[in-house]
């Protein structure tokens, strides 16, 4: 079973760094221009409007995991026999990895292959009585006529009630996908009624024309469903599943009507052939005056479809008494030892991917909508001089409610197959969310109001309060896609002004700055 990396429970934001937005500059010049205009009246601190692309960034701390994982298990329960590989080997893919003790599993394989041989008697017993019945009802040439005339039909019938057998099956295996694709427990099917008293778990059999007692050969088909592809999203998983559904109880209806038209052409026959209804119950031994019924063949050779699924189930248990490596990797840790009794499913081999790396973490609620798969990342990872890159491969649809704010999981998936990296462990990650082009200002010179965004442009001596809008924001320098035009310069600061504080209750401090009486214009600076 291949698992997608687990999310490290310990993922956090880093302490201390802004998560958020950061700003990447790249200017047309060779810098941001800062100025200090004097005279005649107030001093001012100013910055020009300069041609800049401005990036945006979101600051997360992840986990380092390696891109492929695999949890091995025994899928059949026993007692270890051989553990051929320790942690820390590398292995290839289908190398083995241990076996279990077959002894047990070849006696279960022996006894379905004995109790199938039965079943496959019954069915011709079943046969033998029908034609019995119908031969010994008459004399001549009318007496074989009728005989003859019952193994076509009874044939049908077999047929018939093995394709409604086998679409059971597969109806059983698409419900269940489906319970699992929708995340609740899977109802047990529902069918149209049926002569069939056994369900089938997987895919049955074909029987040869004239059963005999190993007439009905195991089916070469798995009885267990192997996983389906994950759709691109669980809603979309679970509507492709529940139309998979649907589609298959059509296909069990149309084969249980099929079957009960076959039972009803036998039994009209038998009926003719007897003197008695050929549908209704019988004594299943088989006399002239009391031959089995269709709907008794039919039955028994459901059970002979069922045995032939439990003879599948018992080679598949025998054939997975020797478990494989599903990938190339290194053994991370063997669970199990020599003699020890296992439980089918539970991880016996962990293995993992050691060449390539994917950094998983959480983002909260507040910043997705700037989150998209694809963006770029540079990852700096614990014990490397230099960043990786990366980009987001996939964002989590189930929220973590126990962080506050909520956060998604969302993984980083590496270039390359960078050296040096060790699992779990902390990588500092640096998403680009979004860039524009245009002009750019230092953002501390764009002040917000309940009315919008402004900047104080400083032109032929005065300082004016400009209405700007803003595009893309950081914490260096911010985009303006309106109101100003590159060469302008604006205000960041009155020089010589006591700075009031942020508290409005307090006096002058540290937080903004004021322009004196007169000029009309107070802008804070974050």
């Amino acid at each position: 079973m291949i698992r997608r990396p687990r999310r490290a429970g310990a993922i956090r934001v880093r302490r201390g760094a802004v998560l958020g937005l950061a700003a990447l500059v790249v200017l047309a010049g060779a810098g941001t221009a800062y100025a200090t205009v004097s005279a005649p009246g107030p001093a001012y601190r100013l910055a020009t409007v300069t041609p800049a692309q401005v990036g945006a960034t979101l600051n997360v701390v992840g986990t380092l995991t390696p891109a492929q994982q695999a949890d091995v298990p025994f899928p059949v329960s026993g007692t270890v026999a051989v553990v051929e590989v320790r942690a820390g080997q590398r292995v290839t893919a289908g190398q083995v990895l241990g076996k279990l003790s077959q002894a047990s599993l070849r006696a279960q394989l022996t006894a379905a292959q004995s109790t199938l041989a039965q079943a496959n008697l019954q069915v011709s017993s079943d046969m033998a009585s029908q034609d019995q019945a119908a031969s010994g009802s008459g004399s001549g040439s009318g007496s074989k006529s009728a005989g003859g005339a019952l193994r076509p039909l009874q044939q049908a019938v077999l047929r018939a009630q093995r394709r409604a057998d086998q679409a059971l099956a597969r109806a059983r295996v698409a419900l269940a996908a489906a319970g699992r694709a929708c995340s609740r427990p899977a109802p047990p099917p529902t069918s149209p009624p049926s002569s069939s008293q056994t369900p089938v778990p997987g895919a049955s059999p074909s029987v040869a024309a004239t059963p005999s007692p190993a007439g009905t050969p195991a089916p070469a088909g798995s009885g267990r469903p192997s996983p389906a592809p994950t759709p691109p999203s669980a809603l979309g998983s679970c509507a492709h599943a529940t139309r998979r559904v649907l589609a298959a109880e059509t296909v069990v209806l149309h084969a249980q009507q099929a079957l009960s038209r076959q039972l009803t052409a036998l039994g009209a026959v038998l009926a003719k052939a007897t003197g008695s209804s050929g549908t209704g119950p019988s004594g299943g031994g088989g006399g002239a005056s009391r031959p089995v019924s269709a709907a008794q063949l039919a039955a028994d050779q459901a059970t002979a479809d069922a045995d032939a699924a439990q003879l599948t189930l018992a080679q598949q248990d025998l054939d997975n008494a020797v478990v494989r490596s599903p990938i190339d990797g290194t053994v991370v840790s063997v669970e199990v030892g020599q003699g020890a009794a296992v439980t089918a499913g539970g991880t016996a081999f962990e293995i993992a991917g050691l060449d390539s790396y994917q950094v998983q973490t959480e983002v909260p609620v507040t910043d997705l909508p700037v989150l998209k798969v694809g963006q770029r990342a540079s990852v700096q990872a614990d014990g490397l001089a230099r960043p990786l890159t990366g980009s987001v491969i996939s964002i989590g649809l189930t929220p973590d409610t126990s962080n506050s704010p909520v956060t998604y999981p969302v993984t980083i998936g590496l270039t390359g197959q960078p050296a040096g990296l060790h699992p779990n462990g902390f990588a500092d990650v640096v998403i680009s969310t979004g860039h524009s082009r245009g002009v750019s200002v230092p953002t501390s010179a764009v002040h917000y109001t309940k009315h919008g965004a402004t900047v104080i442009v400083y032109a032929a001596g005065r300082a004016r309060t400009v209405k700007v809008t803003v595009g893309t924001k950081g914490l260096v320098r911010t985009r303006i896609t309106a109101g100003l035009t590159a060469g302008q310069r604006v205000v960041l600061a009155v020089l010589g002004q006591p700075l009031p504080s942020s508290n409005p209750n307090q006096g002058p401090g540290f937080g903004s700055a004021i322009i004196p009486a007169g000029r009309g214009v107070v802008f804070s600076q974050p």
